[in-house]
């Protein structure tokens, strides 16, 4: 088995970071701000767009209005994302992320503090009955499992600096599961944070730090660095 580790050296074109490409598959540093793909709610441009733009032959097998896309990341979100080139590694990482092989760490900052260095959230996610646009947790809801660890606490910021590993992948797992905690990530207003100035606008403390996966018997692993803010924020 071969591995191949990559540390982020970042390619921009319009706003959108190469870190990595072959002929399989694209890894991209996802700003904050922008949407993975398109929405029925939204017309602009999209990391999708991106992608068929640069690789037109995506559309002639990719699914309809997520060509290339196997996972995504919100809108507020930055970090790594991975996006098939060609269609048998389209539908290896799709199973990949199905059946929970893909490695994926984030990191965030989040208001106040966790009750412990580190642990496991096993918290059931349901669709938010007062709020559409939410998730929340409920008896009800999908098994959500997410680790985290904590880095560093600013206790004259009062904020953490934590890392997080997804076991399951459901929508908005991380910002519910830190608000159910009463530690919602910073600048995360529909996750009850509090507005912080020195955070843009369609942006919360949360990154895609890490991802490995393997693909055609070689172990890749991608590391990238979260947007400035988040130094901006702690340096205060």
């Amino acid at each position: 088995m071969v591995y191949r580790c990559y540390c982020f050296r970042s390619l921009k074109i319009d706003n959108i970071e190469i870190v990595y490409k072959n002929e399989s598959f694209i890894i991209f540093n996802k700003p904050n701000g922008l949407l993975t793909h398109p929405t029925n709610k939204s017309t602009e441009i999209t990391l999708r767009d991106y992608l068929i733009n640069q690789y037109p032959t995506i559309l002639t097998w990719g699914e309809d209005g997520r060509e290339g896309i196997v996972h995504r990341l919100d809108r507020v979100t930055s970090g790594l994302i991975v996006c098939a080139l060609k269609l048998d590694s389209f539908m290896e990482l799709k199973d990949k992320f199905k059946n929970r092989n893909i490695q994926k760490k984030y990191i965030a900052l989040i208001e106040g503090s966790l009750p412990s260095e580190s642990g496991t959230l096993k918290l059931p996610l349901a669709r938010s009955i007062q709020n559409r646009s939410k998730r929340t947790v409920s008896e009800t809801g999908r098994d959500s499992i997410t680790n985290y660890e904590v880095i560093k606490i600013y206790e004259n910021l009062n904020i953490s600096k934590i890392e997080l590993g997804l076991i399951t992948g459901r929508n908005h797992q991380i910002r519910a599961h830190m608000e159910y905690m009463k530690t919602p990530i910073l600048n995360d207003t529909l996750y009850s944070a509090s507005r912080n100035n020195l955070i843009p606008t369609n942006s919360i403390a949360l990154h895609s730090g890490f991802l490995k996966f393997k693909l055609n018997d070689i172990v890749h692993s991608f590391s990238a660095e979260p947007p400035n803010f988040f130094y901006q924020v702690l340096e205060v």
